[in-house]
């Protein structure tokens, strides 16, 4: 069995053009979601409802919990109807049959794999369309090492298999399908398939804003560089106050002493800020706090290493190597506090 799922939010008649052009499939359940459309767009979903099951959100909640109600509504009535796979399309008009089909057939050659399309950037694209997947693009591969030409396509297939954990993922609006993204690459493959690219009138029609929507995809990664440029100033401060009052032994044990202090200080503030305000995690102190203990020896370590190999090469000014060495670890401590220490909360939030 086959299900398409369409978030729509005050459509036009492309809904309607899609939903007629889908009726000669039978082997297709077509659930919409009203994501809380004006009640002038009521007309739009009277017909949407004589081709497909349409769901309804009292208000605006975004195109996440518009997706997870109808992942919702799939886990209740696939017991009834079978197993199979979800397809996820837009309602602007955008993802012609060909590629919902061509994404339904890749995923079912595909078993318990998340198959997203891939738009190819060129031509008459709109520049925020073409800047905002060009950013997306470098961040999400900067980030997580898999590089992904397209991570901001709504046209996705996967197993019904797939749903629990789907809709476990945190994110209410835009920023829902880039968690899916970061989320999924720890428990399934993820493979891209081309489709056409396609804007109509400029892309006129699309609720994404570009400023505000970023902020929601981008903010944990926005939390976490604030979080850490306060443990960097701590850790700073307290290295440089340390070089200057430790000028009384040599270089070598000077830099390690200052370094150790400062890190231990850094280290503390910046726990407590990742886990409240970066990952919100719930987990106990001690289970965190002894993985971050690890981390954190691990990080000084090779702060320290890297430090001691820059003066040997050379760098003498040890401020100027010590802020060479923390823009160096940062990702790897961003990665591994997201993935390894903090990883349940984020499995398991809904």
């Amino acid at each position: 069995m086959r299900y398409l799922v369409i978030p729509a939010y005050e459509p036009d008649e492309k809904l309607l053009t899609l939903l007629k052009n889908l009726q000669p499939y039978h082997n297709l359940t077509i659930i919409v979601v009203n994501d809380g459309s004006n009640s002038s767009y009521d007309p739009i979903f009277k017909v949407a409802n004589q081709f497909s099951t349409v769901l309804y959100h009292e208000k605006n909640l975004g195109k996440g919990c518009a997706l997870k109600t109808a992942f919702s509504y799939i886990t209740n009535i696939k017991y009834k109807i079978g197993d199979g796979i979800v397809i996820t399309a837009d309602a602007d008009g955008q993802h012609t049959l060909h590629d919902i089909f061509k994404i339904a057939k890749v995923c079912e050659e595909n078993p318990n794999t998340l198959i997203s399309g891939e738009r190819h950037f060129t031509g008459n694209i709109p520049f925020r369309s073409r800047f905002g997947n060009k950013v997306t693009k470098y961040v999400f591969s900067l980030f997580t090492g898999l590089s992904l030409n397209d991570t901001q396509c709504g046209l996705r297939a996967f197993s019904t298999e797939l749903l629990p954990f789907l809709s476990s993922i945190h994110g209410e609006r835009y920023e829902y399908e880039i968690n899916v993204l970061l989320e999924g690459i720890k428990k399934f493959p993820i493979k891209s398939v081309p489709i056409e690219t396609i804007y109509i009138d400029g892309n006129r029609s699309s609720h994404f804003h570009p400023l505000k929507d970023a902020i929601k995809i981008y903010k944990e990664i926005f939390k976490f560089t604030m979080s850490s440029m306060f443990g960097f100033c701590v850790d700073y401060i307290a290295y440089a106050f340390l070089i200057s009052l430790f000028i009384f032994v040599t270089t070598e044990v000077r830099l390690i002493l200052s370094n150790i202090i400062a890190r231990l200080c850094s280290a503390i503030v910046n726990y407590f800020l990742n886990k409240k305000f970066v990952f919100n995690d719930n987990q106990c102190v001690f289970s965190t706090a002894s993985k971050y203990a690890l981390l954190s020896c691990g990080i000084l370590v090779l702060n320290t290493f890297i430090i001691l190999l820059l003066t040997q090469l050379g760098f003498r000014n040890l401020y100027f190597t010590k802020l060479v060495t923390e823009l160096l670890l940062f990702f790897i401590s961003w990665s591994i506090q997201k993935h390894f220490i903090f990883l349940k909360h984020q499995a398991n939030k809904s």
